[in-house]
């Protein structure tokens, strides 16, 4: 019977380099990623110098067979999926490249697509923000939709300082 155990713990849209530190970190001590979905859901292996990467895919799913298929054929395994998430590994090999993307314009590219998404968020949640308090007024709406707000600006603002990271 294969164990497994699942872990909650929270990492923000700019952090998918210190989310892909920790998963590489949970393979060498024996667990390696199998699903996301709120929860890491990790299962029991030897342990394994695995490098994993993340990459934020904003278009429909509908070429996702493909998609798969060209990190495939460059040596990296698709994991699972979380939103727009993508979550792949490969084994750790001194002769290969630990990237996904070669070329830092398709990185600048893949952070823009989510930077669009947290704008379209923020929008929605000044949007919604604005109708619910229009009717209603208690403190605790005012203080999750601020809340909101605030770590969504702080998104952007994190997302945006990689991509200037990445131009230079």
């Amino acid at each position: 019977m294969t164990k497994t155990k699942k872990v909650f713990r929270i990492f923000w849209a700019w952090q998918d380099h210190k989310e892909e530190k920790w998963l590489n970190e949970m393979a060498r001590k024996g667990w390696a990623l199998i699903s996301y979905k709120y929860l890491y859901t990790f299962k029991k292996i030897e342990p394994t110098r695995y490098i994993y990467k993340l990459d934020y895919k904003a278009t429909s799913d509908e070429d996702l067979k493909e998609y798969k298929m060209i990190f495939e054929e460059t040596g990296w395994e698709y994991v699972t999926q979380y939103g727009k998430w993508h979550y792949f590994r490969t084994l750790e090999n001194g002769n290969q490249l630990t990237e996904i993307y070669t070329e830092n314009e398709f990185q600048i590219e893949a952070y823009k697509n989510l930077l669009r998404n947290l704008t379209i968020l923020l929008i929605s949640i000044l949007i919604i923000s604005g109708i619910v308090l229009s009717f209603y007024r208690p403190a605790f709406i005012i203080g999750f939709s601020t809340a909101l707000y605030f770590i969504t600006i702080l998104c952007i603002v994190k997302v945006k300082q990689k991509i200037n990271k990445l131009k230079v």
